[in-house]
């Protein structure tokens, strides 16, 4: 089966302020550490169930996949995995609408 990795316009702007608050501490950093959460992401492709489910969104089926400090929340739709967001672990639950600042 050929699966495809959508990321909502939420997770790519969770990613360009999670590089953009990074980069202002180290500017080096930042852009590896987006590159490492969609690298990170990847697996899904192959093994869309690599993260465990997300007991704040568990009602509509998202699940988590780690990377470092990050969530990267998902859900798999037959053929397609569609992340929706990219949650830091330091603010504790996941959501859906709160933006990142």
């Amino acid at each position: 089966m050929d699966r495809r990795l959508i990321w909502t316009e939420r997770a790519s702007s969770d990613i360009e302020a999670i590089v953009r608050y990074i980069a202002r501490r180290d500017p080096k950093a930042s852009g590896s550490i987006g590159l490492g959460i969609y690298q990170r992401a990847q697996i899904l492709l192959k093994h869309p169930e690599a993260g465990t489910v997300l007991d704040e969104l568990r009602e509509g089926r998202w699940r988590k996949l780690i990377y470092r400090r990050w969530k990267i929340v998902y859900q798999i739709l037959d053929d397609v995995i569609v992340v929706g967001r990219v949650w830091p672990a330091a603010k504790g639950d996941a959501d859906l609408s709160t933006p990142l600042e």
